[in-house]
């Protein structure tokens, strides 16, 4: 399949994780009885992962060590052009800039499969672009920032999404925050008028049979419409202007109550390039020999050494033999 891979390794978390990263840990091992400040080290974790680079070392694999979070690293090579796409189960890879993403990758010899993603599809059904997923993130939460706006759901910020009219949310953001300073603008407010039950535009069947529809472009009559047709009248539009900004009025207010909106450190975590390594390890030919001492049990490892040992005492002090090996032998 000429398929080359290049692996990535974790760095140091960003502070903003600690948080998300202690509740881990308390699902993982228990909660601790002393109260202890929430901290970023992966000490269990950097050990695993030190096993890792020495295994794909052996196999001479390239991987490099990223400075932070492997999917920053993962999304930078990707949207440069180094890699085609990242395989991960991490949606945040799309926050960071990642084009495309495999996820649920399965190598079972029964079903192998694997769920590609690409940003280009994300825009065509959800009219969703990394600035707005980035938004998301924010309303709904994310790992740098758990909890999101309280109150605030999936459905609720995707109909928000729908009434940008090519705005992001982190444009709309901004001006939530300038409304803020200004004060909201009065609504004009337009009296309800009499609508034609034919065509739905204003005025009643009578009128219209007597001197047409202006809307209709007649003289007299009208043209009959159905009932999902939408009249373009200035209270009709005022109608709708008001059930889009309902959305967003509900979801401005909750955001409005939640300290520190829009949490500029979790955006920039998001948008600011991730480009710095610390380590680079190039494609390089197998050490199979590396693999001999690795591939023994512990058990076998540790017995062999001990009959090792066993062995150079005997050939030194060869009295030894009569006590080891479980019997006593005559002399």
């Amino acid at each position: 399949m000429e398929i080359k891979l290049v692996f990535v390794m974790e760095g140091d978390a960003p502070k903003l994780k600690a948080e998300t990263m202690s509740k881990r840990n308390e699902l993982r091992y228990g909660s601790s009885k002393k109260p202890r400040a929430a901290k970023t080290g992966r000490s269990y974790f950097k050990s695993v992962l030190k096993e890792c680079l020495e295994m794909l070392e052996c196999l001479g694999l390239p991987w490099v060590q990223a400075a932070g979070e492997a999917e920053a690293m993962c999304a930078y090579l990707n949207a440069n052009g180094y890699v085609d796409g990242c395989i991960t189960n991490d949606g945040d890879a799309f926050l960071y800039g990642a084009q495309t993403v495999y996820k649920n990758f399965t190598m079972n010899a029964k079903d192998p499969h694997v769920d590609c993603y690409t940003m280009s599809s994300i825009k065509e059904k959800l009219h969703c672009d990394r600035e707005s997923l980035i938004g998301l993130a924010i309303l709904l939460g994310c790992d740098y920032l758990p909890k999101g706006v309280p109150g605030v759901g999936k459905e609720q910020a995707l109909k928000l999404i729908g009434t940008l009219r090519g705005q992001s949310l982190l444009q709309r953001f901004d001006q939530w925050k300038g409304q803020l300073q200004r004060g909201n603008a009065s609504v004009l407010t337009v009296n309800k008028m009499t609508h034609c039950s034919v065509c739905h535009h204003p005025g009643s069947c009578k009128d219209h049979e007597l001197s047409g529809c202006k809307l209709c472009g007649s003289v007299k009559s009208c043209e009959p419409h159905d009932s999902q047709y939408c009249c373009l009248c200035e209270w009709h539009c005022s109608e709708q202007v008001k059930q889009t900004n309902a959305v967003e009025d509900n979801i401005r207010k909750k955001a409005r109550g939640c300290e520190g909106f829009p949490f500029s450190e979790v955006i920039e975590e998001f948008l600011v390039n991730k480009n710095k390594l610390v380590r680079i390890m190039e494609h390089q030919r197998p050490n199979l020999l590396s693999f001999q001492q690795p591939i023994l049990p512990l058990s076998m490892y540790s017995l062999l050494q001990r009959n090792y040992k066993k062995r150079q005492r005997t050939r030194r002090y060869p009295w030894l033999l009569c006590f080891e090996g479980g019997g006593r032998k005559g002399h």
